[in-house]
């Protein structure tokens, strides 16, 4: 198992320059730790309800993160790609693999629920199904822009072009990686099996749910004739190590309740795999998250079963992430928790392999 970041903005600064700084810290610390990769969320601005210190444009942060790490790969987690241009989108992702000389990925989905982007700009209306479709298009033109060796002509139902030539091409051959947002449809995680995209599930993402898509990707594999890879999966969890749970959990405790209330209001659908008995999503509370297991925090011990259980019940992945982006607890406190993690959990994580024959056997 690898491990790495996904940096899913959610401060509360009036001014981006203070929250990007905090993201770049926790992207250096990680590279320093010897995490793998980062993936950095991009939220684009809605009408009403946006926050003043959103990471509209990945690609710009990732090149300057490059600038100040050393191996860690980066790529965004995700570029709503139903809104821009696919020739546009792929030049901009070629240039950052050029600029950080291949520690580039490209990550794309639909975009989350309840934003008005495509009315912004005059798109049409902002339903799912018109974003899902736009997106499928978008990804096929965009690896065509990567991969053709001449100007070609492209006639979609979205765009078109004559004579397309996006250059520069991508600094690793034929492409950089790519990774899709999975959490939502059978159908999105099968495209990424028959594409060869890395399969991104969500914090959210129950083990349940992921190991059915996580089945669902794997289907799509067989079906384009790739190998059934499940190293190429994907997890984020949040994760908070300290001494003891009471610690860690007295440690977060002001500054993440607030969080969970606003999630509560404004995006109850993040907790729809993990409701309390009563059905209430109002129900839920720091205490719970915790009880339950949803969220990793505790102590290393602690810690380590937490993970090893969602990868046991899940089928097994291959890089977990570690989310990060948030302003809970201290500048301090989360970088001790990563330290803890890559010193104390991690080394007992890392030699799980779900594609060792015979390692899940105790699961199924």
């Amino acid at each position: 198992m690898e491990f790495g970041l996904f940096s899913n903005g959610e401060r509360t600064n009036s001014v981006a320059a203070d929250s990007y700084d905090e993201d770049l810290f926790e992207v250096i610390t990680a590279d320093k730790l010897g995490m793998k990769e980062a993936w950095i969320s991009e939220h684009v601005s809605r009408t009403k309800g946006s926050r003043p210190d959103t990471m509209p444009v990945a690609d710009m942060f990732i090149v300057k993160a490059a600038a100040m790490t050393k191996k860690i790969m980066l790529g965004p987690g995700v570029r709503p790609i139903a809104i821009y241009h696919p020739v546009q989108v792929a030049t901009d992702a070629a240039v950052a693999d050029q600029l950080t000389r291949g520690r580039y990925m490209f990550g794309f989905g639909v975009g989350g629920p309840g934003g008005d982007q495509m009315q912004q700009r005059g798109l049409g209306e902002n339903s799912t199904n018109l974003r899902r479709e736009r997106m499928h298009e978008a990804i096929d033109l965009i690896t065509r822009c990567w991969e053709a060796t001449e100007p070609f002509d492209y006639e979609g139902a979205f765009w078109q072009g004559k004579g397309i030539n996006a250059s520069p091409h991508p600094y690793q051959k034929p492409r950089m990686p790519v990774g899709v947002a999975s959490s939502k449809t059978m159908g999105t995680a099968q495209m990424a099996g028959e594409k060869g995209f890395y399969p991104l599930f969500s914090q959210y993402d129950e083990p349940h749910h992921m190991s059915e898509m996580a089945e669902a990707y794997l289907e799509g594999c067989d079906k384009a004739g790739r190998p059934q890879i499940r190293r190429n999966i994907r997890a984020c969890r949040f994760i908070y190590v300290s001494d003891t749970q009471k610690k860690a959990r007295e440690e977060l405790r002001p500054t993440i309740t607030p969080s969970i209330e606003r999630h509560k209001r404004g995006f109850p659908h993040h907790f729809a795999h993990c409701l309390p008995p009563s059905g209430d999503v109002m129900d839920i509370t720091w205490d719970y998250l915790v009880d339950g297991g949803h969220w990793f925090v505790g102590g290393p011990d602690e810690v380590y079963d937490l993970c090893k259980h969602h990868y046991d019940e899940s089928g097994g992945f291959g890089t977990l992430c570690l989310v990060v982006g948030k302003d809970w607890g201290t500048r301090q406190q989360r970088a001790r928790s990563m330290k803890l993690f890559m010193e104390k959990v991690a080394p007992r994580l890392r030699e799980l392999d779900p594609d060792r024959k015979g390692e899940l056997e105790a699961v199924y």
